[in-house]
Protein backbone atom coordinates (compact mmCIF):
# COMPACT_ATOMS: atom_id res chain seq x y z
CA UNK A 1 0.00 0.00 0.00
CA UNK A 2 3.03 2.22 0.36
CA UNK A 3 2.72 5.41 -1.48
CA UNK A 4 -0.76 5.39 -1.86
CA UNK A 5 -2.44 9.23 -1.09
CA UNK A 6 -4.69 9.30 1.60
CA UNK A 7 -7.50 11.93 2.30
CA UNK A 8 -9.36 13.13 4.72
CA UNK A 9 -12.95 12.35 4.97
CA UNK A 10 -16.58 14.67 5.92
CA UNK A 11 -15.89 13.97 9.51
CA UNK A 12 -12.07 14.92 9.49
CA UNK A 13 -10.69 11.19 9.71
CA UNK A 14 -7.70 10.14 7.34
CA UNK A 15 -9.14 7.84 4.85
CA UNK A 16 -7.29 5.71 2.08
CA UNK A 17 -10.72 5.52 -0.18
CA UNK A 18 -13.45 8.11 -1.47
CA UNK A 19 -16.39 7.10 -0.13
CA UNK A 20 -17.77 4.94 -3.13
CA UNK A 21 -14.55 3.02 -2.53
CA UNK A 22 -14.70 2.68 1.38
CA UNK A 23 -18.69 0.97 0.49
CA UNK A 24 -17.66 -0.82 -1.96
CA UNK A 25 -14.83 -2.26 -0.09
CA UNK A 26 -16.83 -2.96 3.14
CA UNK A 27 -18.40 -5.29 0.85
CA UNK A 28 -15.66 -6.89 -0.84
CA UNK A 29 -14.41 -7.88 2.76
CA UNK A 30 -17.30 -10.19 3.34
CA UNK A 31 -17.16 -11.97 0.39
CA UNK A 32 -14.98 -15.07 0.87
CA UNK A 33 -12.97 -15.17 -2.28
CA UNK A 34 -13.53 -13.97 -5.91
CA UNK A 35 -16.57 -12.26 -6.49
CA UNK A 36 -17.78 -10.16 -9.75
CA UNK A 37 -19.05 -6.85 -10.50
CA UNK A 38 -22.37 -8.01 -10.45
CA UNK A 39 -22.21 -10.02 -7.05
CA UNK A 40 -20.84 -6.48 -5.36
CA UNK A 41 -24.05 -4.73 -7.46
CA UNK A 42 -26.36 -7.38 -5.60
CA UNK A 43 -24.75 -6.44 -2.44
CA UNK A 44 -24.48 -2.77 -2.56
CA UNK A 45 -27.59 -0.70 -0.84
CA UNK A 46 -25.89 3.18 -1.40
CA UNK A 47 -28.24 5.95 -3.17
CA UNK A 48 -26.75 9.14 -4.68
CA UNK A 49 -29.47 12.17 -4.80
CA UNK A 50 -32.20 9.00 -4.19
CA UNK A 51 -31.03 7.68 -7.21
CA UNK A 52 -28.95 3.62 -6.99
CA UNK A 53 -26.04 3.60 -8.29
CA UNK A 54 -25.53 2.52 -11.76
CA UNK A 55 -24.72 -0.90 -12.40
CA UNK A 56 -21.23 1.11 -14.53
CA UNK A 57 -20.97 3.34 -11.69
CA UNK A 58 -19.87 0.13 -9.64
CA UNK A 59 -17.99 -1.22 -12.47
CA UNK A 60 -15.86 1.52 -12.45
CA UNK A 61 -15.19 1.72 -8.70
CA UNK A 62 -14.28 -1.99 -9.02
CA UNK A 63 -11.90 -1.22 -11.91
CA UNK A 64 -10.26 1.63 -10.23
CA UNK A 65 -9.90 -0.16 -7.13
CA UNK A 66 -8.07 -3.20 -9.06
CA UNK A 67 -5.71 -0.10 -10.87
CA UNK A 68 -4.94 0.83 -7.45
CA UNK A 69 -3.82 -2.70 -6.32
CA UNK A 70 -6.85 -2.81 -3.38
CA UNK A 71 -8.43 -5.85 -5.17
CA UNK A 72 -6.62 -8.40 -7.54
CA UNK A 73 -8.68 -9.14 -10.51
CA UNK A 74 -8.26 -11.98 -13.57
CA UNK A 75 -10.46 -13.16 -16.22
CA UNK A 76 -13.23 -15.47 -16.14
CA UNK A 77 -14.55 -16.08 -19.29
CA UNK A 78 -15.98 -12.29 -20.50
CA UNK A 79 -16.29 -11.57 -17.58
CA UNK A 80 -13.55 -10.37 -14.95
CA UNK A 81 -13.45 -11.60 -11.27
CA UNK A 82 -12.19 -10.06 -8.45
CA UNK A 83 -10.81 -10.40 -4.54
CA UNK A 84 -9.37 -7.72 -1.78
CA UNK A 85 -6.01 -8.04 -1.93
CA UNK A 86 -5.31 -7.61 1.46
CA UNK A 87 -8.19 -8.23 4.49
CA UNK A 88 -9.54 -5.58 6.47
CA UNK A 89 -6.76 -5.79 9.19
CA UNK A 90 -4.09 -6.22 6.78
CA UNK A 91 -5.58 -2.75 4.88
CA UNK A 92 -5.53 -0.84 7.53
CA UNK A 93 -2.50 -1.99 8.97
CA UNK A 94 -0.82 -0.82 5.53
CA UNK A 95 -2.40 2.42 5.82
CA UNK A 96 -1.67 3.25 9.11
CA UNK A 97 2.14 2.61 8.49
CA UNK A 98 1.85 4.51 5.03
CA UNK A 99 0.41 8.01 7.61
CA UNK A 100 3.19 7.06 10.57
CA UNK A 101 5.90 5.66 9.22
CA UNK A 102 7.33 9.13 8.19
CA UNK A 103 6.28 10.92 10.77
CA UNK A 104 8.03 8.11 12.33
CA UNK A 105 11.42 9.49 10.82
CA UNK A 106 11.20 12.88 10.41
CA UNK A 107 8.85 13.87 13.69
CA UNK A 108 9.37 11.19 16.13
CA UNK A 109 9.84 12.90 19.28
CA UNK A 110 6.73 15.25 18.82
CA UNK A 111 4.43 12.52 17.28
CA UNK A 112 5.15 9.91 20.53
CA UNK A 113 4.72 13.33 22.86
CA UNK A 114 1.07 13.24 20.82
CA UNK A 115 0.03 10.33 21.54
CA UNK A 116 1.57 9.90 24.92
CA UNK A 117 -0.83 12.80 25.74
CA UNK A 118 -3.32 11.23 24.07
CA UNK A 119 -3.18 8.08 25.55
CA UNK A 120 -3.43 9.44 29.19
CA UNK A 121 -6.34 11.20 28.62
CA UNK A 122 -8.43 8.16 28.46
CA UNK A 123 -7.40 5.53 31.20
CA UNK A 124 -8.94 2.76 29.32
CA UNK A 125 -7.09 3.40 26.24
CA UNK A 126 -3.74 3.86 28.18
CA UNK A 127 -3.93 -0.08 29.93
CA UNK A 128 -5.06 -1.30 25.92
CA UNK A 129 -1.56 0.66 25.08
CA UNK A 130 0.26 -0.66 28.10
CA UNK A 131 -1.05 -4.58 27.18
CA UNK A 132 -0.20 -4.43 23.94
CA UNK A 133 3.36 -3.00 24.36
CA UNK A 134 3.98 -6.22 27.33
CA UNK A 135 2.93 -8.30 24.63
CA UNK A 136 4.81 -7.09 21.52
CA UNK A 137 8.05 -6.96 24.33
CA UNK A 138 7.51 -10.91 24.68
CA UNK A 139 7.49 -11.20 21.14
CA UNK A 140 10.61 -9.99 20.54
CA UNK A 141 12.19 -11.59 23.18
CA UNK A 142 10.96 -14.79 21.89
CA UNK A 143 12.81 -14.16 18.36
Amino acid sequence: MSGRVFRVDRAGAPSALGPLEARVMEIVWKFDGWFTVTDVAGKIDYRRDECELAYTTIKTIVSNLAKKRHLEKRAAGRANEFKAALTRDAFQQAFIGDVLGPLLKSQRNPLLAHLADELAADDETYAEFERMLAQKRAERKHV
